[in-house]
């Protein structure tokens, strides 16, 4: 986590970005009669996940595993069978839709205009509360190393209408995001966020590609020559997603 600082416009004190998202969240719980009961896990969880989202960086290591419908959930978690990708686009899934509509107004990005028009916000919750229960799953068959992370995901799923709250009554009397943010500004902050992280996506993307190349020269297998031929698509896909940012 970097070193990123808050600035208090009132006070103009400084203070670590990632302890600003602690605390208010904490206040937040106080204030709506949810202190913590066993759960301190869930307060580091979601802190991070805030601060993440202001830096960037949750942009950065998860684009390619988001998706705005179930089905395109479903495509991603069918694109590998092990356990670790199924838990991280899973993971992925619910934390968007969790900030998006737990401390947002939506998602940023356009959607068709039928799913936004007969989903109501509250089936794009119902989903995050699934895709945490679907994520620990996956996180409890991994190494015990995971165990953590897959008991905090549990803990989140079960008691998913409560963080909500939190999070809803935190963007109102901590942040003032409802009335300072509409869903057209919400969708520029976060293209340009998107935009930013382009350039260290393909370099990334592009270490991906080479060990995927070295493996399918190691073992020329069908899944690894599958696996080949889907990151060089990812790959030319991000270029020409970053060729067409330069110019706009």
């Amino acid at each position: 986590m970097d070193n990123a600082m808050y600035l208090d416009l009132k006070s103009k004190e400084r203070e670590p970005l990632f302890f600003f998202m602690l605390n208010a969240f904490l206040q937040a719980r106080m204030d709506t009669q949810h202190g913590s009961d066993g759960d301190e896990e869930v307060n580091m969880y979601i802190a991070h996940l805030l601060h993440s989202l202001v830096d960037g960086r949750f942009y950065v290591d998860h684009t390619d595993k988001l998706a705005t419908s179930p089905l395109d959930v479903h495509q991603k978690v069918s694109e590998n069978n092990g356990n670790r990708h199924k838990l991280q686009v899973y993971r992925t899934n619910a934390d968007h839709r969790l900030v998006a509509y737990g401390l947002f107004d939506g998602f940023g990005e356009h959607q068709s205009l039928y799913r936004k028009t007969f989903t109501p916000n509250q089936a794009y919750l119902e989903e995050a509360q699934t895709y945490y229960g679907w994520a620990a799953l996956f996180g409890a068959r991994m190494p015990e190393k995971y165990r953590g992370l897959a008991q905090t995901l549990e803990k989140l799923a079960a008691d998913f209408e409560t963080y909500v709250e939190i999070l809803d009554y935190m963007s109102a009397h901590y942040f003032n995001l409802i009335q300072q943010l509409s869903p057209g500004q919400m969708f520029h902050l976060e293209r340009q966020a998107h935009k930013d992280a382009l350039p260290q996506l393909k370099q990334e993307l592009m270490e991906h590609m080479i060990k995927a190349y070295s493996q399918w020269r190691l073992e020329s297998s069908a899944e690894n020559q599958r696996l080949f031929q889907q990151a060089c698509q990812r790959y030319q896909e991000i270029g020409e997603e970053l060729g067409a940012a330069i110019e706009n």
